[in-house]
């Protein structure tokens, strides 16, 4: 394209209130052309407040293929670092699971009661403590007992969370006591309220034994220094 061409067309996106780097990018010419060019160009008001609002805006033009390439990187990255953390753990042995579940209710369990006790809000966390009284404690899923303990603005949704949490653990509902209501009020709204289902508390009747035992077994933990 002849320099006289690129110049008009330079001139015409400037009084369109396009940037000089913009022009330049577009038409493949340096930037002190482009300014040269349309130096007698003034722009209004608004124009220069678009052109302020773009060049504060990170995810306009350049910047933001630099960032949408940047956050597939990181994006990899985490998946990559997060796979290799997997496998790390994958196939704990039955020894392995019985002291993770002993370390867990060190730092969540009910200690100064007299029955074993747990609660958490992470569905993972509680599966696991679960599988870990039955399997490894040999505690009757007959002798557990659920309670969810949620805020109070969530109250017309207690049906829903029940079943979310007895499907969740495979334990009837008729198994849960009593759900207990928080009376604090929120004063942050969240975007996605329905996927607060309130924490769950895990209770073993006839379990003082058990729960003493268990004493020993954190104190032996802690002696493994």
């Amino acid at each position: 394209m002849a320099k006289s061409e690129l110049r008009l067309k330079a001139r015409k996106m400037r009084e369109g209130g396009e940037s000089v780097k913009g022009i330049a990018e577009i038409l493949g010419v340096s930037s002190s052309s482009v300014s040269l060019w349309c130096r007698d160009i003034k722009l209004s008001f608004e124009q220069v407040a678009e052109l302020e609002r773009r060049n504060k805006d990170p995810h306009y033009g350049r910047r933001g293929k630099y960032l949408e390439v940047l956050k597939e990187a990181t994006d990899s990255k985490k998946l990559k670092l997060k796979t290799e953390g997997q496998k790390l753990v994958n196939g704990l042995s039955k020894r392995e699971k019985f002291l993770v579940g002993a370390a867990l209710y060190w730092a969540e369990g009910f200690k100064k009661d007299k029955m074993v006790g747990f609660a958490n809000t992470d569905p993972e966390m509680i599966k696991f403590v679960l599988g870990w009284l039955i399997e490894s404690l040999g505690v009757s899923p007959a002798l557990i007992r659920l309670r969810i303990v949620i805020n109070e603005s969530h109250k017309y949704r207690i049906y829903e969370v029940h079943k979310y949490w007895s499907q969740l653990v495979g334990i009837p509902m008729s198994q849960f006591y009593r759900p207990t209501f928080q009376k604090v009020k929120w004063n942050k709204v969240y975007d996605h309220p329905e996927d607060y289902f309130g924490v769950l508390r895990i209770r073993v009747l006839k379990s003082t034994d058990l729960l003493r035992k268990i004493l020993g077994m954190i104190e032996g933990l802690g002696k493994n220094k």
